[in-house]
């Protein structure tokens, strides 16, 4: 059975994830900040997807040049392992905050027309086997969803991911990523930026295949610290956050890289290396969450008769 995969977002400034956690899959986005950053890991990512930064350019609309940004993620490549499996995400339209219908399909058909464009160069540049192209599903209810994924098969893509779900409901959110596993097959499907804990645990329920998150850096540098079993949300005592949150002035038992060496570190607010600690730290207890959902999934499915799984 296999796990869902959790990679975890990087820009320039994160902690290196990979050079504590070896098999840790990242993703990282071809965006003017992240200059060649493989040059700055000890251990190389074995998994890697690199996103098109779709966000950061829908603000700055006269650098989101598909050619372009194909071309700034090859470079990222360069200092990549050999061996790395590597997702390349082509641009897309975000909408996020488009609330007028003619804005969401121009969005679509602007994300339509750029994988069709990205695939060409994609085909073109005849890359190694273990690096793919990720066409990213966009749409603004079930049935604009179907069209997108029926679109981007069209065109080529059998690997895809599925964007613009951040602003929705949490269960709307599992609708929207339901659909689309049974559109395209959930071992075939990546969830873009969803970090909500149901929604992860109907991830692994569906057999989804990956998803990101940026949260244990976001909870970081918010002065948080998580722990798992059961996982909860801690803010540090010494920060000046005023926030409905239970606050903590010692650390608990934890076999987290930082804690086993430093564990008093998490609780110093500033500066940002402290913070970057900390992002290690709760990156260990989402991944332990998410472990413990894949070891229920596990039990619930051993427990099954075979006569009922046929």
């Amino acid at each position: 059975m296999k796990a869902l995969d959790f990679y975890v977002g990087w820009s320039h400034s994160d902690a290196m994830y990979s050079d504590y956690f070896p098999g840790c899959p990242m993703l990282i986005s071809a965006v003017p900040d992240n200059i060649r950053p493989l040059r700055r890991f000890k251990i190389k990512p074995k998994k890697l997807i690199l996103d098109s930064g779709a966000v950061f350019y829908a603000s700055h609309p006269e650098r989101a040049r598909v050619k372009d940004i194909f071309s700034r993620q090859l470079e990222i490549l360069q200092d990549g392992a050999a061996d790395t499996e590597v997702r390349l995400v082509h641009v897309d339209e975000p909408m996020l905050n488009m609330k007028q219908l003619r804005d969401r399909y121009k969005a679509m058909e602007k994300t339509i027309f750029n994988a069709y464009e990205y695939m060409n160069l994609f085909s073109s540049a005849q890359l190694p086997q273990q690096i793919t192209p990720v066409g990213v599903i966009q749409g603004f209810d079930l049935a604009s969803i179907r069209y997108s994924v029926l679109e981007l098969k069209k065109i080529g893509y059998i690997n895809f991911g599925i964007g613009s779900l951040l602003a929705r409901r949490p269960q709307e959110q599992i609708a929207f990523i339901t659909y689309a596993a049974e559109l395209v097959g959930a071992d075939k499907l990546h969830v873009f930026g969803v970090t909500g804990l149901k929604q992860i645990q109907k991830m692994v329920e569906l057999g989804i295949q990956s998803f990101d998150s940026t949260r244990p850096t976001m909870a970081a540098a918010f002065f948080q610290i998580f722990y798992s079993n059961p996982f909860r949300t801690y803010l540090i005592d010494q920060s000046n956050v005023n926030k409905k949150i239970t606050r903590i002035d010692y650390t608990l038992p934890c076999d987290c890289p930082i804690c086993l060496e430093r564990p008093d570190d998490l609780l110093i607010p500033t500066p940002r290396d402290y913070m970057k600690l900390r992002s290690i730290h709760n990156y260990y207890h989402l991944k332990k969450t998410i472990q413990q959902f894949q070891h229920e999934k596990e039990r619930v499915t051993n427990a099954v008769p075979n006569v009922l799984r046929s």
